[in-house]
């Protein structure tokens, strides 16, 4: 059977640098064809920006069905096959939309890289089981919550610079590829398999021969709520990143708010890190992050004070990452949770929140046509209550520091 997993290893470390900077670079990947949307469009003679609503579109599905297939793939392919896949789709898909000829070949190819990240994400969670002690995992799922945030804060940086380097957006875009696939290669070396079906949540190896199918768990109400509790942060966050900082609604520009955010996000996950070295639950986190946040979103849109609406943005870039390291550890720490259990539900979890998001991020752009950016950046402060109102329906999987030292 497969080699015993140390948890403290230092191929276990590398395992998790190495998917850490996969995702990042697959954000810094993302956000380059973003930015090099108008000259993708002139090259491929568009001139209206509805077709380039086809890759949004085509991304959104992309990591619907690469949520749902995560399990399925883990099953058959194992870890070292299954993660290196998503890698791999990540490089050939950014290589495809590079060489494309026409712009449906491009779309495709974003598509095979929007399902390859899909499919990464999802297996985040059963390598922290496997490979991490319980007393370490909120630090992992920390920094796994804010690797994309972090691609993002990267790109911010070197984008722009390799752009004006590489001066078309092919030799850009490639740029970032060869990255991902030195990284791809990289896995290949260090990626190894590990036993699906064995619950570790204690620190203890058991074996669970218990039959649990996608029917079986979307019929498990928690499978709901949690990407419920979920979808209004996602929702938020979005929404920053693509409609706030084009809106004008606040006091100060707009688009130094939106990186504020960004900023608040990394500090959060420190915070996360050390808050959870001294308090060990789950729902009064998720509870009052989630209050805040919503708090926090009104200040921002309606205060007049510069210094204020600045405050607000560190705040809410804190208080949307905080509280999902929480979020993560709730299924992980469930009785006889297994690898690929954790994997199904997670992709459930992706799969569903992202739908949730699609619907009311459709719905804020009809408010916004109909009624302006502050009516559509309200419903998105409306939206992040979900957090709040899912930690009332979430169980409580933390032990206090009294519990802890009882055990």
């Amino acid at each position: 059977m497969f080699e015993e997993q140390r948890v403290s290893s230092t191929r276990a470390n590398v395992i998790e640098l190495v998917m850490f900077l996969t995702y990042a670079l697959f954000a810094v990947n993302w956000i380059a064809g973003s930015t090099l949307t108008p000259q993708i469009m002139k090259y491929f003679q568009l001139d209206s920006f509805m077709s380039a609503t086809f890759i949004s579109n085509s991304i959104t599905a992309a990591k619907i069905i690469g949520n749902f297939c995560a399990a399925g793939l883990l099953i058959k392919l194992l870890p070292r096959k299954a993660i290196g896949l998503g890698s791999f789709m990540i490089v050939i898909g950014s290589l495809v939309a590079i060489l494309s000829p026409q712009y449906w070949a491009f779309v495709l190819g974003r598509f095979i890289m929007g399902f390859g990240g899909a499919v990464y994400v999802v297996y985040f969670s059963p390598v922290v089981i496997n490979y991490f002690k319980p007393e370490t995992r909120p630090t992992v799922n920390a920094l796994n919550s804010v690797a994309y945030n972090v691609g993002g804060m990267l790109a911010m940086l070197v984008v722009g610079p390799v752009i004006a380097v590489m001066q078309t957006w092919q030799a850009s875009m490639g740029f970032f590829a060869g990255i991902s696939g030195v990284l791809f290669l990289v896995w290949l070396l260090v990626g190894q398999d590990f036993a699906l079906n064995t619950a570790n949540n204690s620190g203890e190896n058991n074996v669970v021969k218990e039959e649990y199918s996608f029917s079986t768990a979307l019929k498990q109400k928690n499978n709901w709520i949690l990407p419920f509790t979920y979808s209004g942060i996602l929702t938020f966050y979005i929404v920053l990143l693509n409609i706030f900082p084009i809106s004008g609604t606040t006091v100060i520009n707009s688009k130094t708010l939106s990186v504020v955010v960004a900023f608040g996000g990394i500090v959060g996950t420190i915070i996360t890190i050390l808050l959870s070295k001294v308090y060990f639950k789950r729902l009064p986190v998720i509870r009052i992050c989630g209050f805040l946040l919503t708090a926090a979103g009104v200040l921002m849109f309606t205060t007049t004070n510069g210094f204020i609406a600045l405050a607000a943005a560190f705040a809410i870039g804190n208080l949307m990452f905080i509280p999902v390291t929480s979020l993560f550890m709730i299924p992980q720490e469930l009785p006889n949770m297994t690898p690929v259990k954790l994997t199904k539900i997670m992709g459930i979890f992706w799969a569903l929140a992202y739908i949730i998001e699609t619907i009311v991020f459709f719905i804020i752009g009809m408010v916004i046509d109909k009624s302006g950016y502050a009516t559509g950046l309200t419903v998105a402060v409306v939206v992040s209550a979900t957090a709040f109102l899912g930690s009332f329906l979430l169980p409580e999987t933390g032990k206090s520091k009294k519990e802890k030292g009882n055990k």
